[in-house]
């Protein structure tokens, strides 16, 4: 076979050809009604056209409309209304929690984080909900966050005197400060939650961080 014989064959192998094609688009199509967006709705429309004309879809058609189909199906339906009627509270605050964890510590998630922040009767998919509050990093950062700062505003602590200390706060090593402010954690590193401090004789406020102080005896 030769190189055009093999490229055609190639072609043909990427299409999918299924003689109830237009028939399984139209009923898609027309249970997609109302939950379908404006965009599917007219790629349903354009793979309609496609099938009736050719009669097969290529390889990518095909996977978008099955992604679609499935979204359409009337089992799926019922689990996807079943997921919102049994959203709770906590899962909001936990889906809240993850949202500002992405914005604090980007790239992921970064455009479905401010629809979540900005619109509180978003709910994401179950398969969205568990991949951005179920991962081991953002639990990791709810159990610092809830854990509560070791530390209160106010209080003394002793910069540790460590090379491991980091930050603008090791020139200050072995010296003691005060607490001025006590953010919120979220981090997924044990010990990061964020203060500020004025270290003993300094000028000015450092920033720092839970595990670079202790404190003071």
């Amino acid at each position: 076979m030769g190189y055009y014989g093999r490229r055609y064959y190639s072609n043909r192998q990427t299409r999918q050809d299924n003689p109830q094609l237009v028939s399984r688009i139209e009923k898609a199509a027309a249970r997609g009604t109302s939950s379908l967006s404006d965009w599917e709705r007219n790629f349903m429309g354009s793979l309609l056209d496609s099938a009736k004309k050719w009669g097969r879809l290529t390889a990518k058609q095909h996977e978008v409309f099955q992604r679609i189909e499935k979204k359409t199906d009337p089992a799926h339906q019922a689990a996807v209304n079943a997921w919102r009627s049994n959203f709770t509270d906590d899962m909001r605050e936990a889906l809240v929690f993850a949202a500002n964890y992405y914005k604090a510590n980007p790239p992921y998630y970064g455009e479905v984080a401010e629809r979540i922040l900005n619109d509180s009767s978003y709910i994401p998919s179950e398969k969205l909900y568990r991949k951005m509050v179920e991962n081991k990093y953002v639990q990791r950062a709810r159990a610092n966050a809830q854990s509560g700062p070791l530390y209160a505003v106010g209080s003394m602590v002793t910069v540790r005197d460590s090379k491991s200390v980091g930050g603008p706060i090791r020139v200050y090593r072995g010296k003691d400060a005060v607490i001025l402010e006590v953010r919120d954690g979220l981090s997924a590193t044990k010990g990061a939650r964020e203060y500020v401090v004025l270290p003993v004789g300094a000028a000015k406020p450092v920033e720092t961080q839970e595990r670079y102080i202790k404190k003071k005896r």
